[in-house]
């Protein structure tokens, strides 16, 4: 028996070095054809390299993924996305913040007859409440039709709102054009293009993000200056045509540079993932950004009333509203680079509290003197911290995989503190010179919560101290 079992141990060390010699000549041959494994068939590569594929459960190349990651490149044809989205958002967003200019319009004169205050009010917040319900739907349409094609609807929706807010003679035409049917295009570009930077950056996913939301800011600060100049020489209804068809062309023009990349990640582009709701953290998320909406809308939409009422002009308040415009346009990309520097979780905790600490100690304490004023709107880049990060919080929060559905989902549920935020701050506001000290607590109050959620996740993800780990 010792015998037999010596021999069978000869025998199968024979066959080994046999094996080993002609998969050696197969490798100096550059054969093609593979050889048998356990785990499937295993192919030469270039240089004699091999990669493993297997029978059962599909291709697997195990170079594939360092390929993959040699090939991204950070910058390309990436910064011609940046630069497209950067000015779609300046003609959605931006465009719709400078809403203040039509609506001094509308209360100066009797161009709507019958119209009250509050109607009018009604037109900028439906605006925006319209934008965020649609947002599932319009992630529905971007999975049928693509990205370009998407974007390119969403301008035919902004374009033909203002024409037909052009020939708008009552208040209700005016509902359905200016609020409804520009909120819906609004919307649609929006969702179309709010995840679209993280596909193509990592290491500069932030600061790219920010250089592109920092549109809305740019947007909002040139048209808010043109609008009103268009309207004292040529009135409201041509400066609606004029505007019309400056969306038309930019907001067409930049979707033909839009592109997809992918990164060799599955992402889920499903508009209603409802088990979303079963993550704590998704409830974190959704707090930090409802309480940061809340704070952030009595701020920007207080700022001129403010300034009238304690006794500067309609022009000096109009300049505050539009240094905090400026402030947004800057900051958001340097928000951006802080985020992939020290962690984007981080800074926007770091963000948000120092939103707080200036509502608190600048526009309370200081805010009746004009200068100290300009300054907290020169400081608009941390109240309105949230859309600098928005995209990218939930990419370093959920993953690329999730980022569709989430942002789906809280954006569909962002129209409720976008719609009733400033109805809260105006029922706050009393008359005289401290009318507005309620309205100003309220904020801080606000930015303070939002604080306490956005620590939560930074503490979750490990990243109150010590490096970064979002990216």
């Amino acid at each position: 028996m010792t015998g037999q079992r010596n021999v069978s141990v000869v025998f199968s060390k024979i066959l080994l070095v046999l094996c080993c010699c002609q998969l050696s000549t197969d490798r100096n041959m550059g054969s093609s054809k593979g050889f048998e494994t356990p785990r499937g068939v295993i192919q030469p590569l270039d240089g004699g390299e091999t990669t493993e594929r297997g029978s059962e459960n599909g291709p697997t190349d195990t170079e594939k993924p360092t390929h993959e990651e040699e090939e991204f490149k950070e910058g390309g044809y990436g910064w011609v996305v940046v630069a497209a989205v950067w000015l779609i958002l300046a003609h959605s967003f931006g465009i719709n913040s400078m809403f203040g200019v039509f609506l001094a319009f509308y209360l100066a004169h009797d161009h709507f007859p019958g119209a009250t205050p509050l109607q009018f009010a009604f037109v900028g917040g439906l605006s925006f409440s319209v934008a965020f319900i649609i947002s599932p739907f319009a992630t529905i349409l971007f999975n049928k039709v693509g990205l370009r094609v998407t974007v390119i609807i969403g301008g035919l929706f902004i374009s033909g709102a203002y024409i037909g807010a052009s020939f708008a003679k009552t208040i209700w035409e005016l509902i359905l054009s200016q609020g409804v049917c520009y909120g819906l295009g609004m919307g649609i570009c929006y969702t179309a293009t709010a995840g679209l930077i993280a596909k193509w950056f990592k290491k500069r996913r932030a600061l790219a993000n920010g250089i592109a939301t920092g549109g809305t800011g740019f947007g909002g600060l040139t048209y808010s200056l043109a609008a009103n100049a268009m309207i004292q020489r040529m009135g409201i209804a041509w400066t609606f045509r004029i505007m019309a068809i400056i969306c038309f062309v930019v907001l067409i023009t930049s979707a033909l540079f839009l592109k997809e990349r992918n990164q060799g990640t599955k992402i889920s582009a499903t508009a209603f993932d409802f088990k979303l709701f079963k993550l704590p953290d998704f409830w974190l998320f959704l707090g930090w950004a409802w309480l940061s909406s809340f704070g952030y809308v009595a701020v920007v939409f207080s700022l001129s009333a403010y300034a009238q009422q304690v006794g500067f002009s309609a022009q000096q308040g109009s300049l505050v509203s539009a240094m905090f415009n400026l402030s947004t346009g800057i900051g958001r990309p340097i928000v951006g680079f802080m985020g992939d520097r020290f962690g984007t979780i981080r800074v926007t905790t770091l963000g948000t509290f120092i939103s707080a600490l200036f509502t608190f100690f600048i526009w309370i304490f200081g805010g009746k003197s004009y200068g100290a004023l300009m300054v907290y709107g020169l400081l608009g880049m941390f109240p309105s911290i949230m859309w600098a990060t928005f995209a990218v919080m939930t990419a370093s929060i959920f993953g690329l995989e999730k980022m569709q559905p989430v942002i789906s989902l809280s954006t569909l549920t962002l129209a409720l503190p976008y719609t009733f935020a400033e109805a809260i701050a105006l029922s706050l506001k009393k008359p005289g010179r401290d009318g507005f000290l309620d309205v100003q607590v309220y904020s801080g109050a606000m930015f303070v919560a939002a604080t306490i959620c956005s620590l939560a996740l930074t503490i979750k993800k490990g990243e109150l101290y010590g490096r970064k780990k979002d990216d």
